[in-house]
């Protein structure tokens, strides 16, 4: 079972079955896809959706449904730790929200929540970032929390037809001396 994660303004709770036909909401909208898929794809309905949802949820890795704390009239969106090929010991982080709760910082809470679970209660020593290279929002997202570009891929796995692909990566070590407050005699 995943945990419930907390941030100041967000709960990240596990995904249920309850919220897929807000996941096929998403993916439909194609807004929210521009970037990502086509619209309308297997991949992208609700019966994909489901079929890849609880697949590693044993390994402490899969979905999260974000709701606002202040009022939980709905979900925001949703962030995910999925595997990252085949490497037991290599995840990446996913993301996706509805159209009118961009701008508000809310993937960028709820993706360093995760990396934060993902590095210190999984134990994972990297975790890497895919976005499109022409998702503007996305890419300062990624370089925001600390993730470093490491090369464009023609094509990724997600999408019919694959999109192209900048991957991001971040280390354990990396995170640590990023978030960890300075301290000696330069320190203010």
């Amino acid at each position: 079972m995943l945990p419930v994660l907390e941030t100041e303004r967000l709960y990240l709770k596990p995904r249920t079955e309850a919220d897929l036909d807000f996941v096929a909401a998403l993916n439909a909208d194609p807004e929210v896809m521009r970037f990502i898929a086509a619209v309308g794809g297997p991949a992208m309905s609700r019966e994909g959706v489901a079929a890849r949802s609880f697949l590693h949820v044993g390994r402490g890795l899969g979905y999260w449904t974000v709701f606002a704390r202040a009022a939980e009239d709905g979900p925001l969106g949703y962030v995910g730790l999925i595997p990252d090929g085949d490497d037991a010991e290599q995840a990446q982080i996913s993301y996706r929200f509805a159209a009118r709760h961009w701008g508000q910082g809310y993937a960028s809470e709820a993706a360093e929540r995760l990396v934060r679970h993902g590095f210190y209660a999984l134990g994972l020593p990297t975790i890497a970032i895919m976005t499109h290279p022409a998702n503007a929002a996305s890419l300062r997202l990624a370089e925001r929390l600390g993730f470093v570009r490491e090369s464009d891929l023609l094509t990724a796995p997600i999408g019919d037809p694959p999109v192209p692909a900048a991957c991001f990566r971040q280390t354990v070590k990396a995170w640590e001396q990023r978030t960890q407050p300075a301290i000696g005699l330069n320190a203010r």
